[in-house]
């Protein structure tokens, strides 16, 4: 591999479920927001600018569509390609993933002189991973009650009604919590990848940035191309 080739490291297909996931939740997010704090200046200036009330509504639930079919899409990738399989084996939790959260911790403070070497994903995309897959689940479930309340009032307990606005409220400040303080940080305004890490629009990243950030990955590719 030439110095400053480019590589790529996200197919199409890994790239338009981000992009689905991606405007899904930030719709949800804005539409969500409006509703929870709609009587604040700030929630009656977002409901405004969707169209009133109303129209917030149909926007949220079109976004929610949107994040079920998201869902769906990536559940038919993993079971039914070799590259969704390949991907979903590399995104399982292992014990060097322990290790080297371990190791990468006292590379922060000081005690070890160099980070751990990371393959495809590293312990903080698997936590991105798997976090956003616990979200999906509640959001969708709680969602989905809501959503259709008047056909389970006559089946369902009040209390279940309750939790799961609470469940929903919650699980979204956590969402919008952690897309700000953990994934946007990490994967776009850390020192290594300001201002933007646009891979997740293109696909591809820099030789050096493939060794300095998934070094084994880097060996794995370099040694199948020594091979041809």
């Amino acid at each position: 591999m030439e110095t400053g080739k480019k590589i790529l490291r996200f197919s199409l297909s890994w790239r338009i479920q981000h992009f689905l996931l991606m405007v899904s939740v930030i719709l949800l997010i804005i539409t969500g927001f409006a509703l929870r704090y709609h009587d604040t200046w700030f929630g009656r200036f977002l409901i405004f600018i969707e169209g009133g009330f109303e129209a917030r509504g149909t926007i949220h639930r079109i976004s929610a569509v949107l994040l079920f079919i998201t869902g769906i899409y990536h559940l038919i990738y993993i079971i039914f390609t070799a590259e969704g399989r390949r991907e979903f084996l590399e995104l399982l939790p292992r014990r060097k993933d322990f290790k080297d959260f371990v190791e990468s911790f006292k590379y922060d403070i000081g005690k070890n002189d160099k980070p751990p070497m990371y393959g495809r994903y590293s312990y903080r995309e698997k936590i991105q991973y798997w976090t956003f897959f616990v979200f999906f689940f509640i959001m969708i479930v709680s969602g989905f009650v809501l959503w259709f309340h008047n056909y389970f009032f006559g089946t369902l307990p009040k209390w279940f009604f309750d939790l799961s606005q609470a469940l929903h409220s919650a699980t979204a400040t956590l969402i919008i919590t952690f897309l700000v303080l953990w994934h946007l940080y990490i994967v776009h305004l850390s020192p290594k990848n300001f201002p933007m890490n646009a891979s997740f629009w293109h696909g591809y990243v820099t030789e050096e940035w493939l060794r300095e950030n998934h070094y084994l990955e880097y060996l794995e590719i370099k040694n199948k191309e020594s091979e041809k």
